[in-house]
């Protein structure tokens, strides 16, 4: 593998498929009508798969927006030379809204004191705002009681343009579809009531990834790819499409191969005890990685196609797994956290039900020093760590 002058040679690395990430949009694009936008949504370092590169891609394959939660995460894909319209789609406080302007960021109101304030601004370059109307999810968002009377302050206002009306889904990954279809119908009806009003609307936008993959009611003017942007199903119940796969490889690299003899303990608290004498590998990865705590003593990872289970506690920077009878493991054999393809998988989502709880948490929580490897067409064209973004080709 080339790595890019300066750029971090660690073991434990990200491995990001930028073919996988442009051919999600691509399922995605395929699926609705030429008249429905795509919305990447990077928020969290791209679900910790890494903003920039996977905007890039992202837009690339057809996306035509991005969706980020605070205005910092915008201000630095912006900083970063891209150019497209950005949404963000969480609370912004109104002393951050001229630098959204500014920026050309677009921002969501979610509240009559938010639309209030925004409404307040006289001048300065127009802030461009997306209505948010909770259906029901009980998060952010005006209610729909409020909503005419929220749009026609934001029309009033003589800084404001109205970029767009939405709402988010809190069940579509159920199988029940009847809680989405309510939300839905209440949404209709609030932006019913805006346009009777003679008020504009803009982007109309209710699906995020489980809507859009369990039916075509929902897409409206514009669809907001999230977790299945990086090829992981919401749940269950909301599976992918068929083209679309997983884009991140958690793997490290075997340190250390040492025996335990009947009753050595290993890691803090001793919390296992070897039953009989093995072998046990050191793995140099750990929850201050990402790796999470709770897999002590039940999780498992793949070396040389092979489970290995975890022994003891996982530290903060290191793990200690069991090797497997009879697989021959030596220093410096890659290992697989998660991901990967073939005999050489373990999916994220088995990982975090081991871990308690889901692949969302386990993906967007990898930590900043872990090196994210960017592949096209099997070949690395970035490595993004500590120390920046390094572009190999």
């Amino acid at each position: 593998m080339d790595v890019a002058a300066g750029a971090s040679r660690r073991a434990t690395r990200a491995l990001i498929d930028l073919d996988a990430i442009a051919g999600n949009v691509r399922a995605i694009r395929a699926a609705i009508s030429s008249g429905v936008q795509v919305m990447a949504v990077v928020k969290a370092n791209a679900y910790g798969h890494g903003a920039r590169m996977v905007s890039e891609a992202a837009l690339a394959a057809g996306a035509s927006r991005l969706g980020v939660a605070t205005v910092d995460e915008a201000l630095q894909l912006r900083l970063h030379g891209i150019n497209a319209p950005i949404q963000v789609l969480g609370p912004v406080s109104i002393a951050e809204v001229e630098t959204a302007a500014e920026r050309e960021i677009d921002v969501s109101a979610g509240s009559m004191e938010f639309v209030n304030g925004v409404a307040l601004r006289q001048s300065g370059r127009p802030i461009r705002v997306h209505l948010k109307i909770d259906t029901g999810m009980r998060r952010f968002g005006v209610l729909p009681v409020d909503a005419l009377a929220a749009m026609k302050a934001l029309a009033a206002a003589p800084a404001v343009e109205i970029a767009g009306v939405f709402t988010h889904f809190g069940q579509a990954d159920e199988v029940d579809p009847s809680p989405t279809e309510a939300q839905l119908r209440g949404f209709n009806e609030s932006v019913a009531a805006i346009r009777t009003a003679g008020l504009p609307t803009g982007l109309v936008h209710a699906a995020n990834s489980a809507g859009q993959l369990r039916s075509r009611d929902f897409d409206a003017d514009l669809v907001r790819l999230g977790i299945a942007l990086y090829g992981l199903p919401p749940s269950a119940d909301a599976p992918l499409l068929p083209e679309m796969r997983p884009a991140m490889t958690l793997v490290s690299r075997v340190q250390r191969v040492f025996p335990l003899i009947p009753g050595d303990g290993v890691s803090y608290g001793a919390t296992f005890r070897a039953p009989r004498p093995m072998r046990a590998a050191l793995i140099p990865a750990g929850y201050a990685d990402g790796y999470r705590r709770a897999l002590s003593n039940c999780g498992e990872v793949v070396i040389n196609d092979h489970r290995a289970p975890i022994l003891g506690r996982v530290c903060m920077d290191q793990l200690v797994v069991g090797v497997p009878e009879g697989v021959d493991v030596v220093v410096d054999n890659e290992v697989t956290l998660w991901g990967g393809i073939g005999d050489n998988a373990i999916g994220v989502a088995q990982v975090a039900e081991r871990a308690g709880t889901i692949a969302y948490e386990l993906v967007s929580g990898v930590s900043a020093r872990v090196p994210r490897v960017f592949l096209r067409d099997g070949q690395v064209v970035a490595i993004e760590d500590l120390t920046g973004l390094h572009r190999t080709r």
